[in-house]
């Protein structure tokens, strides 16, 4: 039996029905999270420097499951995820190093659902119309960026005295 080379066409072919073959099992193509989560960022009182937070505990209130984010941790910034089944999402900072009582930080919103695409389904972003917290060790709040998305910006800055 005699082998014959391929012809050009022929190699056009192939290759044609091997990319196809691999762009479709190519799963990789939603890229974004599946909800936008604020960046919420811990400044110095009455300026834009950045903080970090000894021996922090953050966790959900009545949120389902395990809610902490962080315990006991050191940290200047944390995303918080809010729930897309309410328009309210509120958070315990607890700072038990320091023995000062915990602050309750409130987030409204509306949850805004938009379709992403075939491979990523549908998603959410979040319009935040109001932030508040309790006034234990944070001095106050702001909403930065009220639009939620998948980008990277500060969206709140919690405030926190220096001494």
């Amino acid at each position: 039996m005699r082998h014959y080379p391929l012809s050009i066409f022929q190699y056009a072919i192939c290759l044609c029905a091997l990319c196809v073959v691999l762009a479709s099992c190519n799963d990789a193509s939603c890229y974004d999270n599946g909800s936008a989560l604020p960046l919420v960022r811990f400044c110095a009182s009455g300026s834009t420097t950045q903080v970090s937070i000894e021996g922090l505990t953050i966790r959900g209130i009545d949120a389902p499951g395990d809610s902490v984010l962080v315990q006991g941790g050191t940290t200047s910034e944390v995303y918080l995820p809010l729930r897309a089944t309410t328009t309210c999402t509120q958070w315990e900072l607890d700072y038990p190093a320091d023995g000062s009582t915990p602050d309750t930080l409130t987030i409204a919103y509306q949850p805004i659902p938009y379709f992403a695409s075939a491979e990523c389904g549908a998603m959410y972003n979040f319009q935040i119309s109001s932030a508040t917290v309790t006034h234990h060790l944070i001095d106050s709040v702001q909403v930065v960026k009220p639009l939620i998305d998948n980008g990277t910006d500060v969206a709140i800055r919690l405030f926190f005295p220096t001494q």
